[in-house]
């Protein structure tokens, strides 16, 4: 699947990790590829974010507080990436692959940061329920970000 990612979206993927990493957390949540969105300042995500009233510092906070599933994931069943990986949540491997239903949906050829921040949002999961506690309106979010994407790729 990660084939299918553009820059903007295989980056998000690696800081999520790079997010959890930091926090001391054994996997990567949904709140996870929220900071990561956030972190890409010039993407179509970030701008979405900030457009909502959503900031880094809340949503560092949110993720700190968020439990995120510490269970080792089945023999051959988790999401890999390169090297030393810290494997995805069931909540975020939701939010990409929903990521992938969005890209698909539009006629996308790629998967960006838009596409990723509907997958979140669609997810329901800590990184929507943050966001809520941040005083965002996820409703709005998510036109916004789906605005986004559909200027966000050509078609095929």
């Amino acid at each position: 699947m990660f084939e299918r990612f553009g820059d903007d979206g295989r980056n998000a993927v690696v800081w999520a990790q790079e997010e959890a990493r930091g926090l001391g957390h054994r996997r990567i949540g949904t709140v996870h590829l929220l900071l990561a969105l956030m972190d890409a300042q010039d993407g179509p995500a970030a701008r979405a974010l900030r457009e909502h009233g959503a900031s880094a510092p809340d949503l560092r906070t949110a993720a700190q507080a968020a439990p995120v599933p510490t269970r080792r994931p089945r023999a051959g069943r988790a999401f890999r990436l390169f090297g030393d990986h810290i494997p995805f949540s069931t909540g975020a491997k939701k939010a990409l692959k929903l990521s992938l239903r969005e890209a698909v949906g539009l006629g996308h050829r790629r998967i960006g940061g838009a596409h990723i921040l509907l997958g979140v949002l669609r997810a329901d999961g800590g990184a929507a329920r943050a966001l809520e506690q941040a005083g965002v309106d996820t409703g709005a979010l998510g036109s916004t970000a789906e605005r986004l994407a559909r200027a966000s790729d050509r078609p095929r």
